[in-house]
Formats: structure tokens, C-alpha cells, sequence
């Protein structure tokens, strides 16, 4: 984990035993960092964090306190999305799966036992974590898969691109495992992905990664329908 993700697994404990259950409410910032012996800046990017896994909400001018499921409004990944107004939320999802079904052909023709090993290894952090209830575990083990993905297609200039919209292809991440119900759905998918590939079938690879998010928007609120050029393809 990085410095962010430690110190948004230290407020998910926190919260997890209760500390702030009375108030529903975290301390101001200033106080909390100076608590957890870490900066106000990365503070903040773990607050924002938690806002987009669900676990925090944050009001203005009042501070930020501690979300209930049944919170009205609150449970939608619009009102978690922290780059609206910039993008839709909707596009991220279309131009992630442009990207992510690319690196997953390319993966399909050159992953080998060890990659294969790589991303289940990626998967069982993720079945653990859900076992916890650890949300942040869950959102970097999410992370690493797609990560090693890209990796493992080893296209320079791909990656680049994934890099450069990272942080908003995180949040859109964060945003879909609010819901504890389907927490572990995101694991099923990964395994059929890792099973696509290691068929050595592109097209099933490209599938497999298609189904993913488009499910990862389903549990954001999204109803993701993917412009396909049929016509052209049955003229090629």
C-alpha cells in the first residue's frame, strides 16, 4: 500500500471499532492528522478515498462524518464521484473498457504460468479482504490486477496512457464496491478474465474483461451500453 491507502486503512479500523460512533462524525482534520502522525494533504486523499469506497461523506462547512447505507442520496456513486463536473462518469467506464479489452488481447498472446500465477495471487488478496470487510484492501488488490494486466501486455505506450488517467480510473473503481451485497462479484470476474486468458484466445479474452466493466458499471448505477460497429464487421 501506498502512504494514502495506509492511512485510509487506519481510519477504516478506526471507524470498523466504533471510534466515532456516538458523533457519526471524524475529528476536524488538523486534529486527526496530528492523531495519526501524518500530513493534512495525504489525510485529505484518504478522506476522499473513503468517500468513494462509501465509508465517509463529507458536508461543507460542517466536516465529514461517518455514511450509513440507508443514507439518502448518499449510496449513488454520483454523489461519491469525485471528478464530476470534469467527466462523466459513464465515459470512464466506456474509455476503460476500450483500453482494458486491448490490453487484455495483447496479455492473451504473450501471459505466461507465472503472470497467470501473478493475478490469481491478486485475487486471493481481494477474496481476504472481502472475508475482513476491508474495503481499501479490496480497491488496491482491484488495482493490482488491472495493473499486471497492462503489464503483462507489454505495451509501453498503453501503459502510459493508463498511467495518465490513474487517478480517474481509481475512482472510478472506488465508486462500485459501496455495495457490501455484491462485494464479491468483482472476484468471480477476475477469475472468468484469468481463465479467458489462459486460453490463448484474444476475442474470449476480450469478452471476459467486456462483461467486467460493464458489471463495474452496473454496481456504480450504470446501465453501460457499448457502441459496436456490427455492420462493418460483417462486411469484413
Amino acid at each position: 500500500m501506498n502512504t494514502v491507502e495506509r492511512i485510509a486503512q487506519q481510519l477504516q479500523v478506526r471507524i470498523r471499532r466504533g471510534e466515532w460512533a456516538e458523533a457519526r462524525r471524524l475529528p476536524g482534520q488538523r486534529q486527526l492528522a496530528e492523531l495519526l502522525g501524518v500530513s493534512r494533504a495525504s489525510l485529505r486523499e484518504a478522506i476522499t478515498m473513503l468517500e468513494g469506497l462509501g465509508l465517509l461523506r463529507s458536508e461543507a462547512g460542517r466536516g465529514v462524518f461517518i455514511a450509513s447505507p440507508g443514507d439518502s442520496g448518499l449510496g449513488s456513486a454520483y454523489g461519491r464521484w469525485r471528478f464530476q463536473g470534469r467527466y462523466a462518469l459513464r465515459d470512464v467506464y466506456l474509455v476503460r473498457c476500450e483500453l482494458e479489452e486491448l490490453a487484455t488481447a495483447l496479455a492473451t498472446g504473450v501471459v505466461t504460468r507465472h503472470g497467470l500465477e501473478r493475478l490469481r495471487a491478486t485475487v486471493a488478496q481481494m477474496e481476504g479482504a472481502a472475508a475482513d470487510g476491508d474495503l481499501v484492501l479490496m480497491a488496491e488488490g482491484d488495482h493490482a490486477f488491472h495493473a499486471a494486466i497492462y503489464e503483462i501486455a507489454g505495451s509501453p505506450l498503453l501503459l502510459d496512457i493508463a498511467e495518465s488517467i490513474g487517478d480517474v480510473v481509481e475512482g472510478s473503481r472506488q465508486v462500485a464496491f459501496a455495495d457490501p451485497a455484491r462485494v464479491r462479484e468483482p472476484i468471480r470476474e477476475h477469475l472468468a478474465i484469468i481463465d479467458a486468458l489462459a486460453t490463448g484466445e484474444p476475442e474470449q479474452a476480450r469478452r471476459a474483461m467486456r462483461a467486467h466493466i460493464r458489471h463495474v458499471a452496473d454496481r456504480a448505477g450504470l446501465a453501460l451500453g457499448i457502441p459496436r460497429a456490427k455492420a462493418s464487421r460483417r462486411a469484413a
